[in-house]
């Protein structure tokens, strides 16, 4: 699919796209989403937001990723050598995680200003949140423990199986954006697996744990799961302003990505868990 040209667009605009993809009324959609993709949206996040909010209604809810990284010890990504006693005062000058202060950025702009928005609820898991907005919103969001597998049955991603029309909606990004295929794979029998080691607290009296969790995919797995999803006639395309857009079943996606994601990880060597 082509890429239209990228143009001025406002929420009237968006709001026409959205509804054209296949979005309506008292929907749950979980948006991952690339601003600059759609063009030059006018109000930038807040333009979205709201074209977002206005498609759904007040019977809707709106999800999206609320990963943050202010209780990670900085030397699991910067990979340098420091003494012990450095290391130690480097873990007690972390943060932790606050649910009003921690920055989603790295999940894009228009999550960041999701965050900041009035009515929207933050689980409190310290790197794996979720935000939502909207009807039932407290419900789904919260409890967010045990603080492993965060991605799992028991936690935000696995209770919004549960929700009637609940949809996917990838705007200007992939499939290994999706983060309920990391919900998949926490199903799956065969996955992929990993140690999350995160400061559980505030800076003062945090403690250091270690929680199991499904491996970071890395674009190996889910851009192909998708691409399986998508032969199944089950997504629909579309375009948001210049943005390819993908909206499918939330559930449907996260049980065939489950199966699928098992079966590759059995060919793969990956044992049972």
């Amino acid at each position: 699919m082509q890429t239209k040209s990228k143009r001025i667009i406002g929420k009237d605009d968006l709001v026409d796209d959205l509804t054209a993809v296949g979005l309506a009324s008292s929907d749950g959609v979980f948006v991952h989403c690339a601003l600059g993709q759609i063009g030059h949206v006018i109000g930038g996040p807040r333009g979205l937001i709201e074209a977002l909010i206005d498609v759904v209604g007040d019977d809707g809810l709106i999800g999206m990723p609320g990963f943050s990284s202010d209780a990670y010890d900085p030397l699991d990504a910067l990979r340098i050598d420091v003494s012990p006693a450095e290391h130690a005062q480097i873990r007690e000058q972390v943060p932790g995680f606050d649910a009003y202060r921690s920055s989603v950025r790295q999940n894009g702009a228009v999550a960041e200003g999701f965050r900041a928005w009035p009515g929207v609820v933050r689980s409190a898991h310290p790197t794996s949140s979720v935000l939502l907005y909207g009807a039932d919103a407290e419900d789904y969001a919260q409890p967010h423990d045990p603080l492993g597998w965060a991605t799992g049955p028991a936690s935000p991603w696995g209770r919004l199986m549960k929700r009637t029309n609940m949809k996917i909606l990838l705007i200007g990004v992939g499939w290994n954006r999706c983060s309920a295929l990391h919900a998949a794979e926490s199903l799956a029998t065969h996955k992929r697996t990993k140690t999350r080691r995160f400061k559980h607290g505030g800076q003062k009296d945090g403690t250091w744990i270690s929680a199991p969790d499904v491996a970071d995919d890395l674009d190996t797995l889910f851009p192909l799961v998708g691409a399986a999803w998508e032969e199944e006639g089950t997504v629909t395309m579309g375009h948001v302003g210049g943005a390819i857009c993908r909206v499918t079943d939330y559930k449907n996606l996260v049980m065939f990505a489950a199966s699928w994601l098992s079966d590759r990880n059995r060919a793969d060597g990956v044992p049972a868990s």
